[in-house]
Order: structure tokens, then C-alpha cells, then sequence
């Protein structure tokens, strides 16, 4: 035992090399030991240094430099501090014996989020990518860009090109050259692009104000000179004078559209003449060429009848300054006989109708309301298949009046209407009661108006129960109008076809159709060739986009259906021992059926069924308190009525509505005479007299509109 302890004692006074512990170390620390080891030994005293060539050479290059300025507006001030960054730019490159001027770059009124915009930077970023450029001087990161993304990217392209392209902002001191200038340089651009925000922001909301108070943008506008005329607070106010040259060019127009004229054909006539659009070419030359929609542009545009829309149309993101068509995401402002008009309103109104009435494909001029105002058939309007220059609403309104359900006088002024929104009334603007929205039943107020014109009397509990009526429905077959002897007229969006039943039941070779947007009803009755709303009478299905628009924003039918009605049939015998016949259609006794839907039908069945066999495996269950209760399954019955009825409607169609004592029930009382009372127009047909056209245009050859004076801009300044 002494023998080992000698030994301990002398093993432990021998110095050790290896460390305290290093016995419990791990392979993988042992390894990282071994090379710090390895690194304190290494001796760099004998190796030299060969350095690369682009170092060598970069120090003895001149650079290429070119500057960049750019201002937003182009007012008196911000021309005058372009100029000045041109001259200082140009004199600091040239005075600089490394560099060598490579040119100023100028954006002059051009705003700084989005690039895309900007001629003079994107020649810039193309000469940088061809090799033009080594070096970019420009005032401010603002300057360059105001779009954070657009800054980074652009500056990041420079920077990987071969050589790399350098940018040096003044204002901050900042070379993108330098390894530290990428954080600070995307600080600075998120700055920029929020102060562009901020600025965006208060100009919207300056525009607001403005426009509240009356103060529209004036643009420059073909008839029209913009003037400046002292306002009563000792400063100026632009506003719009009549051009007596160009506004002869702009009567002509209308007057052509009236009488028939396309704007293709307008616009090649004002071409064939080399009248000046007012605008200008990208070569600088004026541009003589007229197109259908720049002639469409003019015919649109409500200042040419005196009025003033504001915010037509608004950009949604600040960023790429897209305009887009304000559908209600922003205030209007409209102001009437806000200048002198060029056009009278009934002259614009009925051009903004006939436009409207063309993209349904109507050819031919200018087509008035009829309606019938006394008879049996009064509130019934006289339809015709390709005019869409009226809206549901005009029609609804007409018919109400003629009614009596509304207290106003059916020989309103439809010619001096306001419609300043491409031929279509603003909401909540015309009128202290609006426009009468369109519903399934009447309202009480006007059911009870309708019963004391009828002579009937019901208490409250009997309207209450009429509209409970109404509102119920019962799922019927589509089989129902299967059978070929059943007279019925089939609606779809883009056409109307009555079968061969309705056509031989009515007996003639042209028919009218009438229209009553308040009962809901149609009427079909002979006519002559030569009336002007006169269908062809053979059973073809007739093209009629507009008239079918018309019946479903009416009905509020569902655009993925047709729909059937069945016919009620009126007979007359009349002096020469014959019979005549008028057709009724109930729009509320109708079968919807999806339009080319077989798919989406086999679908529904397929999920029903998949429905049913989920049944038993997916159900969810709520236990009460009480341990006594039975649990009970929880389903949403509404929701599964639901989803029943969409199951239905396309298997079996649209439920089927039917008319209650509510309505009015034409039963056959009147004369063949008072069935054929006509409707008589509302409005007159605006159509102008050749002579009047025929003498705008000698004035026009005579004395054609001046031109306006050349305008030239240098947008890039280089040397030799």
C-alpha cells in the first residue's frame, strides 16, 4: 500500500502536456483544439501579395459620369431649380479631372413613384445597362425614386452590372459604392415613399375640399380656350370660354349622331378634312387622325352641354398611378350650368342614350319613350328589342306616373334630365324622392293608391296577408310547360322567343310588345309593319339584349337562368265575324332553368347524394347540464333548407310566383279599340334637319379650327 501511494505522490509532481480534463473531451473538441494549435504556429512573413487587375486598374479609370434631375410640377419655381441642377451638375463633372461628363438626364413634371412614367430615368438605366455610364449623380434619394421597391431594385441592378454602376445622392452624402451604404440607403427610400404617401393623402384630401366647394380642375378640352378671369378676392380662376371654330366642329358632331351617323363614320369624315384633334403625335406633329373613340370621348363628356362631373374616375394606389372608373369607392361632385354650353342638354342627353343604345347594337337615330297613359293598358310601356337608351329605372318611373302612383306629371321634361354619369342619373341627387326601387310587390302606400283607383277597400291585416302571399313559393317541376300545345315565351339574356302555340293563337304578321314594370306583366298585341317598336310575328327567337337587360334588373331574375312564362289568352270578336287575340304574360308565374347548366344539375344530385351517405358518419351533438337529458344533434335547419332550395332550383327551376287580388287582374273588360289605345311618345325624336348639318359642315370648310402652336422639349442634354 505504500508502494502506490509513493507512486501517486510521484506522478503527480511530474509536470503534465496535456490539460486538466482533457481526458473527459470529446473527439469533436479535440479536433477544433488541434487546428487553434495549428493556426498560432502559421507564419504569413513569406507571402506575398499579388494583386487582382480591376483593383489595379480602378484606380487610375476615369469615370464616366452622368447626372439625374428631376422636378414633379413644371410651375415657374421648380423649372427655375431644374435649370439650376443642370448648370451646377455639369460644371462639378467637368471640373473634376477623374471624371468625364456623360450627360444630364432630366425628368421635367414628372412624379417620382413610378418609373415607368419617366423617359429621362429609364434612358438613364438603359445607358447604365449598354456601358455608358460608370457613375450617377442625383440630388436626393427622393429624386431618384420615391418608390421603395423601384429604388432598391434599380440600385441593386447598377450594382451587379460589369463594372458596377455607382450611385452618389448629394443631399444625404451617400454612395451606394460603399459596403455600408445598403441599410441606410433602404431607410432613406422608406422614407421617401412614406413622405410620397403623406403627400398623396393631402392632395386627395385638398381635392375633396375643392371640389365640395365648387373649385373643379379645368383640363384643356377640344371647343373650348381656358382663360383667367379676376375672381372677387383679388386673385385669378381659370374657366372655359367657347372656341367659336372648334365648337362648330363639336355641333356638327352631335348633330351627325342624331341623324344616324356612326362615330366611325364621323371620325372618318373629320379625318378625310384634317381637322386637328387637339393633341399631338410622339413624332411632336398635330395629329389629324380621328378614331370612333376619341369621337366617343367628346360625345361622353358633359361639359359640352354646360355641366361639370368631378371624380369620374380615381387611382387606388398612389404607386403606379392607374386611374380607375369610380363605381362609388368615391365622392362625386356634379355641378349644373357650371360654364357656357356648346350643346344644349337635350341635344347631350339624347346622344348619351343613342351610345348607350349602340353597344346593344341599335343602328339608326334617336328612339322615344311611348307609354300608354288612359285605358285598360294604362302604366304599359311600348318596348323595342334593340333600344337601350332608358334604364329599368326610367321605365319603372314612367309607368308609376302613369299610374297614379306617384304624384308628378308623365310629360316631364325627359330631354332636360341630368345625366351627367355617361347618360345615367347619380343616385340620391335628381330628385327628393329618387328613383322608386324595383320590388316584388308594391309597397303599402302605393298598393293603397292602386286600390282606391281600382274602387277596392282593404284593411291593413289584408295587405299584410297579400304580401305573405306573395312572399311564398311552392318548388314546381320543370315539367311544367313541357307539352308543345302550351303557349309560352321563353326570356333569355340576349333573346325572346314565343313558340309556335303563341304564334298561331295570335294571328298576324307583326306585333308590340308592352312592358308594365310595376305589375310585372307583359302584353303582346298586333301592329303594323311600319310601327316603329313592330317584331316580326314568325316564332324565331329575336335578338333583344336590351329589352331582355331591362326585364331582369325589372324582375331581379338570376342572369344564370331562362325563364318560361305561360300565356293567358284574350279574345275579341270584332264587326267582320272574326276574332282577335292579345297575349298575357304574368312574369311572376315563371320556371327558371340554368342556362346550359346539365353539369352543374348532375353535380348538385351527386352532392346530395354524398350528402345522404355523410349522414349517419358525420354528426355533431350537444350534451345539456342535466345528465338525465338526451343528447341532442345540432342542425342548422336554415342552413339546410338552404342548400335543399339550391338543389331544387337547379333540378327543377326557379320557384313559381303568382299574383294575388293585389294586383291588378285584366279580365277582358274594354274593346278591341281600347286594346289598341297606342302608347303616345314622351319625348320628342331630337332629330335635326339636313340643312342645319349641311351648314355646320360649309362652316367648318370655311373657317376650320386653328391649330395650336408647336411645343418642343429636350427631356436629355449630352455632349457631342
Amino acid at each position: 500500500m505504500d508502494d502506490v501511494r509513493k507512486l501517486a505522490e510521484e506522478r503527480a509532481a511530474r509536470p503534465s502536456s496535456v490539460p486538466a480534463g482533457s481526458s473527459f473531451e470529446s473527439e469533436r473538441q479535440k479536433q477544433k483544439a488541434a487546428l487553434v494549435r495549428q493556426i498560432d504556429e502559421l507564419d504569413g512573413s513569406k507571402i506575398r501579395k499579388i494583386s487582382a487587375a480591376s483593383e489595379k486598374a480602378e484606380s487610375n479609370k476615369t469615370l464616366r459620369v452622368a447626372a439625374y434631375c428631376r422636378v414633379s410640377t413644371d410651375d415657374i419655381d421648380q423649372a427655375i431649380s431644374i435649370e439650376l441642377q443642370m448648370r451646377q451638375y455639369k460644371e462639378k463633372i467637368k471640373s473634376n479631372p477623374d471624371w468625364k461628363y456623360a450627360g444630364t438626364y432630366v425628368d421635367n413634371g414628372f412624379s417620382g413613384t413610378n418609373t415607368a412614367h419617366r423617359p429621362g430615368f429609364l434612358k438613364l438605366i438603359e445607358d447604365a445597362r449598354t456601358g455608358k455610364i460608370d457613375m450617377i449623380i442625383t440630388k436626393a434619394v427622393s429624386r431618384f425614386a420615391r418608390n421603395l421597391l423601384d429604388c432598391i431594385g434599380y440600385i441593386e441592378e447598377l450594382k451587379n452590372l460589369d463594372p458596377p454602376v455607382r450611385v452618389f445622392f448629394e443631399q444625404e452624402n451617400l454612395d451606394t459604392g460603399l459596403q455600408t451604404s445598403g441599410i441606410i440607403l433602404f431607410v432613406l427610400a422608406m422614407v421617401a415613399e412614406e413622405e410620397s404617401h403623406m403627400k398623396s393623402e393631402a392632395m386627395l384630401l385638398s381635392l375633396e375640399w375643392r371640389f365640395s366647394r365648387g373649385r373643379f380642375l379645368t383640363p384643356s378640352l377640344f371647343g373650348y380656350d381656358k382663360i383667367e378671369i379676376p375672381d372677387s378676392y383679388g386673385g385669378k380662376r381659370k374657366m372655359l370660354q367657347i372656341n367659336q371654330q372648334q365648337a362648330q366642329v363639336v355641333k356638327w358632331m352631335y348633330a351627325a349622331l342624331l341623324n344616324g351617323s356612326s362615330t366611325e363614320e364621323i371620325a372618318g369624315v373629320l379625318t378625310e378634312l384634317q381637322i386637328p384633334t387637339g393633341g399631338r403625335k410622339k413624332d411632336g406633329t398635330l395629329n389629324t387622325n380621328w378614331t370612333s373613340g376619341g369621337v366617343v370621348a367628346i360625345m361622353r363628356n358633359e361639359r359640352y352641354c354646360g355641366d361639370v362631373l368631378a371624380r369620374k374616375t380615381y387611382t387606388p394606389n398612389f404607386k403606379d398611378h392607374k386611374s380607375r372608373k369610380n363605381r362609388g369607392k368615391k365622392n362625386k361632385y356634379y355641378q349644373p350650368d357650371h360654364h357656357d354650353a356648346i350643346v344644349t342638354r337635350a341635344v347631350w342627353n339624347a346622344s348619351q342614350r343613342i351610345l348607350n343604345s349602340r353597344r346593344y347594337g341599335h343602328e339608326g337615330s334617336y328612339l322615344p319613350m311611348r307609354i300608354i297613359d288612359k285605358g285598360i293598358l294604362t302604366g304599359f310601356i311600348s318596348m323595342n328589342r334593340s333600344w337601350a337608351g332608358f334604364d329599368a329605372e326610367d321605365y319603372y318611373r314612367a309607368s308609376q306616373i302613369a299610374m297614379g302612383l306617384l304624384d308628378e306629371e308623365l310629360d316631364a321634361d325627359l330631354e332636360n334630365e341630368y345625366l351627367p354619369d355617361s347618360g345615367h342619373r347619380i343616385g340620391c341627387m335628381i330628385d327628393d324622392h329618387g328613383i322608386s326601387q324595383i320590388a316584388r310587390e308594391l309597397t303599402e302606400a302605393e298598393q293603397k293608391i292602386k286600390d282606391e283607383l281600382s274602387g277596392n277597400n282593404q284593411s291593413s291585416s289584408d295587405y299584410e296577408d297579400n304580401a305573405s302571399v306573395i312572399r311564398t313559393f311552392q318548388v314546381v317541376s320543370g315539367d311544367m310547360f313541357s307539352r308543345i300545345n302550351e303557349p309560352v315565351v321563353r326570356i333569355g339574356q340576349k333573346d325572346i322567343s314565343f313558340n309556335q302555340s303563341c304564334t298561331a293563337k295570335m294571328k298576324t304578321s307583326f306585333a308590340e310588345l308592352l312592358f308594365n314594370p310595376v305589375e310585372r306583366m307583359i302584353v303582346v298585341r298586333p301592329c303594323e309593319s311600319s310601327h316603329p317598336n313592330a317584331i316580326e310575328w314568325n316564332g324565331k327567337p329575336k335578338g333583344a339584349s336590351s329589352l331582355c337587360r331591362i326585364i331582369y334588373e325589372s324582375m331581379n331574375w338570376d342572369k344564370e337562368y331562362t325563364y318560361r312564362i305561360p300565356c293567358q289568352i284574350m279574345s275579341f270578336p270584332i264587326p267582320d265575324n272574326t276574332v282577335k287575340d292579345i297575349l298575357i304574360f304574368d312574369l311572376d308565374n315563371y320556371i327558371g332553368r340554368a342556362v346550359n347548366k346539365k353539369d352543374e344539375i348532375i353535380i348538385a344530385r351527386n352532392n346530395q347524394k354524398i350528402a345522404e351517405e355523410q349522414n349517419d358518419d358525420a354528426r355533431s351533438f350537444y350534451y345539456p347540464p342535466e345528465d338525465d337529458d338526451e343528447p341532442q344533434e345540432l342542425i342548422e335547419i336554415a342552413e339546410q333548407v338552404k342548400k335543399e332550395l339550391e338543389i331544387n332550383k337547379k333540378i327543377f327551376g326557379i320557384p313559381a310566383f303568382k299574383h294575388t287580388s293585389a294586383f291588378r287582374s285584366i279580365d277582358g273588360i274594354g274593346t278591341w279599340e281600347e286594346w289598341l289605345a297606342p302608347a303616345r311618345p314622351l319625348d320628342k325624336s331630337h332629330r335635326i334637319d339636313t340643312s342645319v348639318i349641311d351648314s355646320l359642315m360649309r362652316d367648318i370648310k370655311d373657317n376650320p379650327p386653328e391649330l395650336p402652336e408647336e411645343k418642343t422639349e429636350n427631356i436629355i442634354e449630352t455632349e457631342g
